[in-house]
């Protein structure tokens, strides 16, 4: 799915403009060669896509076992519609693809996140939406995903960095998502800070999750933090070793 980063370097390096050329191209008669010819054709194709979906889609809520579920969607899914999506960005052509989307879905499942934020750009800016199952946006969706990884990696002593404070920017400000999920960044990066005694930086995250979200639940570690700062700071000065 790299291919998703490459477009995002193209659309930028061509303009709107050419963007929006692509997306007029006049209708072709449709044939499987040139699926992706022209706005008629890519619906038409799209549609045979869904069909495939949709039965992939009842496999997987056939299946019980989550490492079961994630190993399809790793070892045979993600490449069988990668080619398509590959397809479909390099056409320039902009519509609804829920195809694009569900692959979005997988790829941060399977915690690939380098291709999935970046196909997870591209979606926003195309404006598409997400299956009414989720019952959220976008954003909201990554933004939780990411979160829920996160915490699952600091539970199990690996961390969590980049993604975690690459994305805090994007919840805490760039996009429209509930305030726990902020809130919720701003804790964890603040327990680390904790853990690695950076009092400050501790202080400055977790006072910001309780502005953002008052029942975070980190009163107690604000306490403690302030009072580590405040030791830390009252501690006398010992100079240096003068050497002979």
């Amino acid at each position: 799915m790299s291919l998703a980063l490459a477009h995002k370097r193209r659309t930028l390096a061509m303009g709107a403009a050419a963007v929006t050329a692509a997306a007029t191209a006049a209708t072709l008669a449709y044939s499987p060669a040139e699926a992706l010819s022209s706005p008629a054709n890519a619906r038409k194709h799209l549609a045979l896509i869904e069909a495939g979906l949709d039965e992939d889609l009842a496999r997987l809520s056939d299946i019980k076992a989550l490492t079961t579920k994630q190993d399809l969607k790793r070892n045979e899914l993600l490449p069988k519609y990668q080619e398509y999506i590959d397809r479909y960005l390099a056409s320039g052509l902009v519509y609804q693809n829920r195809v694009m989307v569900m692959v979005m879905v997988w790829l941060f499942d399977t915690a690939q996140f380098e291709d999935a934020l970046a196909l997870a750009d591209i979606a926003i800016e195309q404006g598409q939406v997400m299956p009414e199952r989720f019952k959220r946006d976008i954003p909201t969706f990554v933004a939780d995903a990411v979160c829920a990884w996160a915490y699952d990696e600091h539970k199990a002593g690996r961390s969590p960095e980049p993604y975690l404070s690459e994305l805090l920017p994007r919840v805490d400000g760039e996009w429209d998502v509930p305030e726990q999920i902020p809130a919720k960044y701003h804790k964890l990066i603040g327990i680390r800070a904790m853990e690695g005694q950076e009092w400050a930086k501790a202080i400055e995250h977790l006072e910001r999750a309780v502005k953002l979200y008052p029942k975070v639940g980190v009163g107690t570690r604000i306490e403690n933090a302030h009072k580590a700062l405040a030791k830390l700071q009252s501690a006398p000065v010992v100079p240096a070793a003068i050497t002979p």
